[in-house]
């Protein structure tokens, strides 16, 4: 498997945003439209916009439009990424906590 690095880095920096994956988080529930995202995320309307059109994008969230109303979902390849990450959280928590590399390399971003 012969991966581009800029596509690698991309890839994970669409999931690595902690906003965007708690969205995707939320879209493994139910379709929902911008305004009930921003409500379940305490996030301004704008800035939820600004992730779904890069969600969007990416291939990861599919949009309808009924009426005037966009509702999205989890593109269902996409849903299968974010439960298998969701179901490893626990085992690793403890280790990235204690890596001390990670936080380092987050702080120079």
């Amino acid at each position: 498997m012969n991966m581009e690095k800029e596509t690698v880095q991309l890839f994970f920096d669409a999931f690595g945003d902690i906003n965007r994956f708690n969205i995707l988080l939320l879209l493994l529930k139910k379709p929902l439209n911008v305004g009930s995202i921003a409500k379940l995320t305490a996030l301004e309307q704008s800035n939820v916009s600004h992730h779904m059109k890069c969600l969007t994008n990416c291939g990861f969230v599919n949009v309808r439009q009924i009426g005037k109303e966009h509702i999205y979902t989890i593109e269902p390849a996409a849903a299968r990424i974010v439960k298998n990450i969701a179901s490893h959280m626990d085992r690793y928590e403890t280790h990235l906590q204690a890596c001390g590399i990670i936080a380092k390399d987050s702080r120079k971003r």
